[in-house]
């Protein structure tokens, strides 16, 4: 059928009222918000019936009908389904509407949760990155007579003895250094002394944790600066000394630490932490005290009491530091028993902390930051939360405490720790290599 015979079909009224809409402009008179309704009402009351009559673009009016009555109708159910979901919520009791919003809060609060897990695996994982990073290992070994010792792969593989170790890239070296001075710096042209040194190992895919005490009075290669800090040359000193060649703070730490990585047979030392005696009390306290048990009869507390080998007494304030910090200069031992309380107290505080720490992941952050101002370092909060988690997530409860192997003697003017340098490297590759059985 041809279009004339479809306009014929057509019966005026339908005529009139087309072209009035199409040249009359009576779509223009009406406001710009009722037109579709007005469009899709006005074509819906003619029953739905298609033009044929062909349109000035090519296109009959059937085609722009249908493009109308589609758009038209969109809008109608786009504003029928708000009005519904409006009369659905009003309509709903008030324990639902309390359900929903309750969902909605749930929903929010499991989103952030999962956004904090995320920003956590992040931190901690840049935090391993940076602990386990042995881009420049470079170990070497001691001559040992009756030992068969090769270095191969700048020291990644070790044969001692006929036995096949492999260097653990999981290790990581954090060492400690406890100075004797009030405040960290330069005072009376010297940054003081480090009367307290102690490496942690950690493996941080086991958590396996061992604490390795270094005598100060070790004698050993250490560098030598000017007071303007222009480096002169190296000298063997007791090690204690290494740390008054410097500012007192990050200079003074990495000339320590660096006469701690040749003692070691060049092990790279990731990380330092200094602190001063002031921090002592705040860290002891904040764990609410610690609890040690006498190993001699040399400390005296605060009220001048003394206390005798056996005796059980917890430590508050100041009375941590005479603990960690006292000896008797006259005898030769002085300094080792020193040591060996400061093991018995750190074995005491870090089995508190830990145990805090299994409680609030962010324990290790919130003693970092009470003694922030007494003590200098380049780790980070991400280096700290790898270094905690590694340790509570496999669940370790304690630290394994060693001392570098060695004997102190008197050279006529000062104490010197002489170290066993065979039983030390064998204390090296149990720590930080790996052998098959």
């Amino acid at each position: 059928m041809t279009n004339e015979h479809n306009d014929d079909m057509l019966t005026p009224e339908v005529e009139e009222t087309s072209e009035a809409v199409l040249s009359d402009n009576t779509q223009a008179e009406l406001p710009a918000d009722d037109v579709d309704d007005y469009v899709f009402a006005h074509y819906r009351h003619h029953g739905g019936k298609h033009y044929s009559k062909k349109s000035s673009h090519g296109y009959s009016d059937s085609d722009n009908q249908e493009v109308v009555r589609s758009h038209s109708e969109q809008h109608f159910r786009h504003r029928k389904k708000l009005s519904v979901k409006d009369k659905n919520w009003n309509n709903r009791s008030w324990w639902q509407k309390l359900l929903i919003i309750l969902a909605w809060i749930f929903g929010v609060i499991l989103a952030l949760i999962l956004i904090a897990a995320i920003a956590f695996l992040v931190l901690r994982y840049a935090g391993i990155v940076k602990l386990t990073d042995y881009e420049n290992l470079d170990m070497t070994a001691p001559v040992i007579e009756n030992a068969n010792v090769s270095v191969t792969d700048k020291g990644h593989t070790v044969i001692y003895n006929g036995k096949e170790y492999t260097f653990n890239t999981d290790m990581t070296s954090i060492l400690c250094i406890g100075v004797d001075k009030d405040e960290l710096g330069i005072d009376g042209g010297t940054g003081g002394q480090s009367d307290a040194l102690y490496m942690i190992a950690l493996d941080t895919v086991t958590g396996k944790t061992r604490v390795i005490a270094i005598p100060r009075d070790i004698v050993t290669d250490i560098g030598i600066y000017s007071t303007e800090g222009e480096y002169l040359k190296t000298e063997k000193h007791q090690l204690c000394l290494a740390y008054a060649y410097g500012d007192g703070r990050k200079t003074s730490c990495l000339n320590t630490t660096t006469a701690v990585s040749r003692l070691f047979y060049q092990l790279p030392i990731n990380s330092y932490f200094a602190v001063n005696v002031n921090a002592v009390p705040d860290l002891n306290d904040a764990v609410g005290g610690v609890t040690i048990a006498m190993i001699d009869d040399s400390f005296y507390d605060t009220n001048l009491v003394r206390h005798y080998t056996g005796e059980t007494i917890t430590l508050y304030g100041e009375d941590a530091i005479k603990y960690v910090r006292q000896r008797e200069v006259a005898f030769l031992s002085s300094s080792t028993d020193r040591l060996n309380r400061q093991v018995t107290y750190l074995k005491a505080f870090t089995a508190k902390a830990l145990e805090m720490t299994k409680q609030d992941l962010t324990t290790p952050v919130t003693l970092y930051n009470i003694v922030a101002e007494n003590s200098e370092t380049n780790l980070t909060p991400s280096t700290i939360t790898a270094f905690a988690t590694s340790v509570v997530t496999n669940g370790i409860s304690e630290l394994d405490f060693v001392t570098v192997p060695g004997e102190l003697v008197s050279t006529g003017t000062y104490a010197e720790y002489i170290v066993d340098e065979e039983a030390l490297y064998e204390l090296i590759l149990d720590t930080y290599y790996t052998t098959e059985e």
